[in-house]
């Protein structure tokens, strides 16, 4: 009777352990894993539209098991907050420009050098390459992982004076200052700067208080510029990026190929974010000529005399910050992927 017993016990055993292994897989193949991703921006931009592809790409591929939440226009907070966030674990993905986690992690100060890159194909080559996914690095002490590097885009130069074609031609130029680091490098090429926030900009240029400013080419037609400048000069002088990242411990979570799978969709939305930024920027310079504006791609030699004086003037302020060997680091990279 023991024996029999015995026997009994160890087949409910046997029997119990498999329908629970039958059951973790069944439960694993059906859980559901929610991606809660935030931003800034509104519906209408490139980067929402890449968000929405990056969605489209993981459901489908998951077979819905994975869902993509996204939360636009800073329905969850400023860029700081779903940054903090995001390191919390109450969200999983955000994004954001990294000069504006300098404070945070000071190492990205060096991605705020001037005239770092000559176009975007050359900035996309130097943030996806070495130097890219070192400054990436920095993240994981925050609990953080980047998945790539989206972008803003270039700031251009506009005046109502002349174009510019030589370093001189910048030189007793009023425009609009708005940093103490922005200032001393304009000033290192001859310009004079008035500190004014975004909003007297316009008022500014209409009155001849100031004879030019610098921003993205989409927020110089949205802004209406065009109705108080001629010249709109592509500088190229700042490359903003903006950052992708995600919660570390959420990542390290995912299985293998989970993990590949989002990783794999993040680079193909970033393709397409630089895709339609592209061609936004393209169709805004179509439109300047018809409302005045000249329109001037300042010759490569010019940006490349400029950035060496500006970065000279501010150069020791962003190594204070970033460090000597990353800001090294970044700059030869800048070099070697130059063509």
């Amino acid at each position: 009777m023991k024996k029999l017993i015995g026997i009994m016990l160890v087949l409910l055993m046997v029997g119990m352990t498999g329908l629970m292994a039958n059951g973790q897989q069944d439960g694993g193949a059906e859980e559901k894993i929610v991606i809660k991703l935030g931003h800034d921006n509104n519906v209408q931009t490139p980067g929402h539209a890449a968000f929405l592809k990056f969605k489209e790409i993981v459901e489908a591929e998951s077979d819905g098991r994975i869902e993509v939440k996204i939360f636009p226009g800073g329905q969850l907070g400023s860029v700081q907050d779903m940054f903090e966030q995001t390191r919390r674990g109450d969200m999983d993905m955000s994004v954001g420009t990294t000069t504006l986690f300098t404070q945070t992690i000071p190492e990205f100060a060096v991605w705020d050098s001037f005239y770092m890159f000559d176009d975007a194909a050359h900035a996309h080559r130097v943030l996806d390459g070495k130097a890219g996914l070192e400054l990436m690095k920095p993240l994981e002490r925050m609990d953080l992982v980047g998945l790539g590097y989206m972008e803003i885009g270039f700031r251009n130069f506009s005046n109502s004076k002349r174009a510019i074609e030589t370093p001189e031609d910048v030189r007793g130029l009023k425009i609009r200052g708005y940093s103490p680091m922005q200032i001393a490098a304009w000033e290192s090429v001859g310009c004079s700067l008035t500190s004014l926030s975004w909003s007297e900009v316009f008022t500014s240029l209409q009155q001849n208080l100031i004879d030019g400013q610098e921003c993205a080419t989409t927020s110089f037609y949205n802004a209406k510029f065009y109705e108080a400048q001629k010249y709109w000069s592509l500088t190229r002088h700042i490359y903003t990026n903006w950052l992708w990242y995600a919660n570390k411990s959420f990542m390290d979570g995912l299985s293998a190929a989970d993990r590949t799978l989002v990783e794999n969709a993040a680079k193909e939305a970033i393709a397409e974010d630089r895709r339609l930024m592209a061609a936004a920027e393209q169709e805004t310079l179509d439109k300047l000529p018809g409302l005045g504006i000249t329109v001037q791609d300042v010759p490569l030699e010019t940006r490349l005399a400029m950035g060496a004086m500006m970065n000279e003037a501010v150069g020791d302020q962003i190594i204070e910050k970033c460090g000597e060997d990353i800001y090294n680091l970044v700059m030869t990279e800048i070099k070697n992927e130059r063509q």
